[in-house]
């Protein structure tokens, strides 16, 4: 258990069920060349798009907790959530498979793209059971139906983007893992923090690990999810429950107020919405790769450097040294035989190949 929460907190290795999954800690390194194209005093890097050799990327922090809690509760059987081309989706199938558990993902409808293709081309490969749904009743129907199929107490369930208490815990312990990097000297301490924003749960663990870390840094949130999703509600309530939950598995986490957290949640670059890129993202990928040889989602990570971008210009960030968490997965997707093979999904994906 190489992890700075059970070396923080002793008493947690007796009763919070962990799996070491990513290779951490993740390299933080300067991006002097996008810091002087962007006009800002200091630009760091944390490059959690290396942190496991398959599949990088910010999920994998969230999974070390939530399989290892699959898995103590003797389930056979994840059910989780996500976009067609969810990264959390097939982050969650490639290591389930590693664990020995079987994989639902209940996938809602995005424009299909390139990476969608291959995504779900990724899930084919590593043989997830794929369901279609949309969100509200027909999604919790969906998820209902395959409980009672197999059997209530052999499923573990995830939500969208492992957002819950156990997989905030994750970023609890990633915080701690920036403190130990900030006190060997490998970064000064940053003054702000700024990471794409979807269902909180990244957002909400690493404040929370920020307090208990006594680091004074803020975080700039970037929504990239809609609108219509309560994010301010979400964060106070995931941050409160891991600390609780927290709390209560060793004596020495103190009660911290979410209100008293340093985070902005923002909603300036979501643009049309989800999976939707903005122009802001494109020209932020493009920079992005031009000077700190970094590839980006346009669906999270770009539109989270195009907030970073536009603070730089309109001089927010005069006088600051900022930290980018780069939650994209970089590494490459295995080779394929052949594309995508339409006919074997459900007919209900179908129709989203034929536009």
């Amino acid at each position: 258990m190489d992890r700075p929460l059970y070396n923080t907190y002793p008493e947690l290795k007796e009763n919070l069920p962990f799996i070491p999954l990513a290779e951490l800690p993740t390299p933080v390194t300067p991006a002097i060349g996008l810091a002087n194209e962007l006009g800002l005093d200091e630009l760091w890097i944390k490059c959690d798009d290396v942190s496991a050799p398959d599949y990088g990327g910010n999920k994998i922090r969230k999974l070390e907790f939530l399989l290892a809690a699959a898995l103590e509760q003797k389930c056979t059987t994840v059910i989780t959530y996500g976009g067609m081309g969810s990264n959390h989706a097939i982050a969650t199938a490639i290591n389930c498979r590693r664990q020995g558990l079987e994989c639902i993902a209940i996938l809602t409808p995005e424009p299909v793209t390139d990476t969608v293709r291959r995504t779900l081309q990724y899930h084919q490969l590593l043989g997830t059971r794929l369901e279609l749904a949309r969100y509200g009743a027909e999604l919790l129907g969906t998820a209902d139906r395959l409980k009672q199929e197999i059997g209530v107490d052999l499923c573990y369930e995830i939500p969208f983007g492992g957002s819950s208490w156990v997989g905030a815990t994750g970023f609890v312990n990633a915080a701690l893992e920036l403190k130990e990097q900030i006190d060997a000297g490998s970064l000064p301490c940053p003054d702000v923090i700024y990471l794409a924003c979807g269902t909180a749960g990244s957002v909400s663990g690493l404040a929370l690990g920020l307090a208990l870390a006594q680091l004074d840094i803020a975080i700039e949130a970037v929504r990239v999810t809609p609108e219509s999703l309560d994010l301010q509600k979400l964060f106070e309530s995931l941050f409160t429950e891991t600390n609780t939950e927290l709390g209560e598995r060793a004596k020495g986490i103190p009660v911290c107020d979410a209100a008293l957290a340093s985070v902005r949640l923002r909603n300036d670059q979501l643009g049309d919405g989800y999976a939707m890129p903005t122009d802001a993202a494109r020209e932020a990928a493009r920079l992005m790769a031009e000077h700190a040889d970094m590839g980006a989602s346009l669906t999270y990570t770009a539109k989270a450097m195009a907030g970073l971008m536009s603070d730089a210009g309109c001089g927010r960030l005069a006088g600051k040294r900022a930290l980018f968490w780069n939650t994209y997965n970089s590494r490459p997707y295995p080779g394929f035989d052949g594309e995508l093979n339409v006919a074997a999904l459900l007919q209900d994906f179908q129709p989203f190949f034929r536009r």
